[in-house]
Formats: structure tokens, C-alpha cells, sequence
């Protein structure tokens, strides 16, 4: 998870995310020029790619699919190798990535590459978007090692294409602070946020809305460091870009008030947390289609703050609600779940329930060993 603590599970980027994320997520947009390619504008590949670029922006991820699903079949009659052939597959991979399901994203990712390499050679701008997109995959999944390989490749083209210091190199420069930051190389990761920020920068003071995951992202790495005066500040600004950008009701929205409740958590102000808990799931849920990898995540925060509140029976329906949606889209032996399991065990030890407890506790302690298997 891109954006938030650790011990409070937050998605990424996406950054949905989040992160997101995932994330998440939400500057998984060509990098380095556009992925709609050649086609004229009348074209019918051109006309499906916009609208699935409209839908997926909005989160209406069916739609969306649906949209690149046809742009795909359209472009099979420019020939295997075509450039649309690879921005159909880049965009689909958009789609499933938006919504947590890495594995599919993937897929489509490197197919994208592969066709974009084929046809353009390997030090496109188009490969490096897709090289950034599986590098974003690769963080996600936990490998750290693979991610930095393929940020550190899709900067290096970026920066023969565009030049140091172009803004649309500051996406590569915060998936690598992430990987940084999970490494536990905490000043350098600071400084990559830092340098993201600054290539984002306008003369005239406005805002960019991509800002805001590496707002979060920085924030996040101050809460580790315990400098929650310097994280407000940066997690409201963030909250304030995406809702101008994305109104009330956006995943985006609502990973923002869940980093939020999560810092206030943190910090023991139990009824602001509570609070923002709540304006986030009501943020997604209201959405044209909810994240729902999301959702588990601030079901689950959420629910281990109101058993630390000594709601139980509350609690007791947020985990297995939180239980339900993490295992349908992580599947049942991803690590968040693993984690939220050994939280319910401890629910269920105080609700005076060891026998369910201690099956619930095994459960976890074995997806753990096969992780490290």
C-alpha cells in the first residue's frame, strides 16, 4: 500500500491510493506522451479510447473495460504490432490496476511492453511508460528489488526523451521514494518526494492535482518519523487537491480522509478518526463504482479503531466485512489478510470466543509461513 502507516492498512494509489497505491494509482497515465498514438481523431479506435479514458477517470471501471475491450478489436486490423494495439493493452492494464487486481494489470502491462518495444525499439517514451507501469505493480507486490530496476529504467529514458527535470518525470521519482521507503532508506526516499514535488511545481502557484499521492506519500514518511505537526498540513492539502479535481464522491477522495483518519488514529484523537472513517467509506460507497480493495482497507482500519474503543460488537461487523471484500479481491492468502485476521482473533479472545480465536490466529500464522516460503 502506497499511501499511509503501515500497521493501519492503507491502499495504494494508487494509491488506490491509495494506492491505491494503490497505487494508485491515480498517475498511472502515459508518462511521457500520449497513449493514444497515431489515429486520427474521427478514428473509432481514437473515439472508444476517449471515452474509456473518460469512464476510467471517473472510476466507472466496467464501462471503461468495456470501452478498451472494443478500442482493442479495432485496432486488430492495424496489425499485431501497431502502436494502438499496445496503448489498448496499456489502458485495460490502467484499468484493472485503478482497481487492485495487480495480477491482470500485469498481464496487459507486459504485453504492452512487448508490442511497444517491437515496434518503437527500447528507448521509447511509450516504454518507459510501460516499464513505470509494472515497476508500480512490482512495489505493490512487495518486490522491491524488481521496482527500483524498472524505475530506475523508465527515468533513465525519460530523461534522454524529455530532459532532467522535465515535471512529467516526478511519477518515477515518487514510485521510486516509495521503494526507498519500504527499503527503510528514509532520507532517500524524503529526497525523491521532495524532488517529485519541486519538478511539479507551476510559476503561477496553482496546484497540480498529480501532487497529491506524493503529498500523501511524504506525509506518510513523516507519521513514520512521528513529525504529525508537518503531517496534517500535507495530508489536508492533498484531500483538498483531489476534491477539487474529483468532487465529494472518488476513490481518490476517500483514500485521502482514510490517510487522514489514519494519522489522527495514530495520534489517539479517537473521534476525529472515527469521524473521517466514516466520511471516507461513505466517499467511496457513493462512488460511480467503488474501489473495493479500498473499502476493505478502511473497514479494516476503521474496525480496529473502534475495538481499541471497546466497541465489540461494531468491530466484530466491520472485520468481517472487511474479511469478506479483502479476500474476494486480494485472494485469501494475500498478507493484508493475514494481518486482519490476526485482528479479529484478538476480537474474538475478547468477546470470550478462544476456540474461534485461536482457529482464526492459526489461519494467519499459516498464510504468513507461506509467504515466506
Amino acid at each position: 500500500m502506497t499511501e499511509g502507516r503501515a500497521l493501519l492498512m492503507n491502499r495504494s494509489v494508487p494509491a488506490w491510493g491509495v494506492r491505491m497505491t494503490l497505487l494508485l494509482a491515480w498517475l498511472l497515465v502515459s508518462l511521457f506522451a500520449s497513449i493514444q498514438a497515431e489515429a486520427e481523431p474521427t478514428d473509432r479506435w481514437q473515439q472508444l479510447t476517449d471515452e474509456g479514458t473518460a469512464a476510467r477517470e471517473q472510476a466507472r471501471y466496467r464501462e471503461a473495460e468495456q470501452m478498451f475491450l472494443a478500442a482493442g478489436r479495432e485496432a486488430e486490423q492495424f496489425g499485431a504490432t501497431d502502436t494502438r494495439v499496445a496503448a489498448t493493452f496499456n489502458n485495460l492494464g490502467l484499468v484493472f490496476h485503478e482497481q487492485g487486481q495487480y495480477a491482470r494489470a500485469k498481464s496487459y502491462y507486459e504485453q504492452a511492453l512487448a508490442v511497444w518495444e517491437q515496434a518503437l525499439g527500447n528507448e521509447h517514451a511509450d516504454v518507459a511508460t510501460a516499464l513505470h507501469n509494472l515497476a508500480e505493480i512490482y512495489q505493490q507486490e512487495g518486490d522491491l528489488e524488481q521496482a527500483e530496476v524498472y524505475y530506475l529504467r523508465s527515468l533513465t529514458i525519460g530523461e534522454q526523451v524529455l530532459g532532467a527535470g522535465h515535471p512529467q518525470l516526478a511519477v518515477g521519482y515518487n514510485g521510486l521514494g516509495l521503494v526507498y521507503r519500504k527499503q527503510g532508506h528514509l532520507l532517500q526516499a524524503e529526497a525523491r518526494f521532495h524532488l517529485a514535488l519541486a519538478l511539479l511545481e507551476r510559476r503561477d502557484g496553482s496546484e497540480s492535482a498529480d501532487t497529491a499521492p506524493i503529498l500523501n506519500n511524504l506525509t506518510s514518511l513523516y507519521k513514520e518519523k512521528e513529525l504529525y505537526a508537518f503531517a496534517e498540513p500535507l495530508y489536508q492539502r492533498a484531500l483538498g487537491i483531489r476534491r477539487a479535481r474529483y468532487g465529494d464522491t472518488h476513490p481518490a477522495v476517500a483514500l485521502s480522509l482514510n490517510n487522514l483518519a489514519n494519522l489522527y488514529h495514530t495520534q489517539g484523537l479517537s473521534e476525529r478518526a472515527d469521524l473521517h472513517y466514516r466520511e471516507a467509506l461513505a466517499s467511496n460507497e457513493r462512488a460511480k463504482e467503488p474501489a473495493e480493495p479500498l473499502m476493505g482497507s478502511i473497514l479494516g482500519n476503521w474496525a480496529l479503531l473502534t475495538h481499541e474503543r471497546g466497541l465489540v460488537e461494531e468491530a466484530k461487523i466491520l472485520y468481517e466485512r472487511a474479511l469478506v471484500i479483502q479476500q474476494q479481491t486480494l485472494g485469501r492468502s494475500h498478507p493484508m489478510v493475514a494481518v486482519l485476521l490476526d485482528r479479529y482473533a484478538m476480537l474474538l479472545h475478547d468477546l470470550g470466543q478462544p476456540l474461534q480465536a485461536g482457529l482464526v490466529a492459526t489461519r494467519a500464522s499459516a498464510i504468513r509461513t507461506q509467504q515466506i516460503k
